[in-house]
């Protein structure tokens, strides 16, 4: 227990130290600039996501502590585009990325993260939109935007036939040749009687 007790206060202290260096840090660095600012507070993001074991809720709560209003909002700026590339995720940075739509291979590749991520929710708006919570807001608006789109859709459509194929491709290689070939002989029978009959009827 006093181990425990020992390890939170360890945190608490490193957190309070994180939080004053920070400020002081991006406080100094917006004499140059917001832009310069931005850039210095995503390797202190790191820093703090790394002292919190990447618990989002308790390095937003750090965050959120802070008096200072310009460094605060510095700091909120970039939360949640440093919150996700620090997490590793493929499929929220490619979210976050800029994507040219007009693009195929960028299209694809953010409708393929974007595709990927809704079947894990179920296929759930509503649980996706909630899943999106990390991303910055612009980027959460966009992806809810592209899911609805019509060329989404189309996307959702070309991947399904693609997997119908594999499996396809998968049974004609594997054991369960034979019933497929028989499918295919009934289907050419059907099309010879078929022919049969149009000329019998001619």
């Amino acid at each position: 227990m006093a181990t425990n007790e020992n390890a939170n206060i360890t945190q608490t202290e490193q957190l309070e130290q994180w939080s004053t260096k920070a400020i002081v840090s991006l406080s100094a660095s917006l004499v140059f600039g917001r832009e310069r600012a931005s850039e210095i507070a995503q390797p202190l993001l790191m820093a703090l996501f790394s002292l919190t074991a990447n618990d989002y809720e308790k390095a937003l709560e750090v965050i959120v502590k802070i008096d200072d209003f310009s460094v605060k909002r510095i700091f909120l700026e970039q939360f949640k585009r440093s919150y996700i590339l620090n997490t590793g995720s493929e499929d929220l940075s490619a979210l976050i990325a800029k994507v040219d739509f007009s693009n195929r291979q960028m299209s694809d590749s953010y409708d393929a993260a974007l595709l990927k991520l809704f079947n894990e929710n179920d296929k759930n708006t509503a649980l996706l939109s909630q899943s999106l919570r990390a991303l910055p807001i612009t980027a959460k608006r966009l992806a809810l935007k592209r899911l609805s789109s019509r060329e989404f859709d189309n996307f959702k459509k070309v991947k399904i036939t693609t997997k119908r194929f594999e499996i396809m491709q998968k049974q004609l290689s594997s054991g369960t040749r034979e019933p497929v070939i028989g499918t295919w002989v009934w289907i050419l029978i059907f099309i010879v009687i078929t022919t049969l009959a149009v000329a019998y009827i001619g």
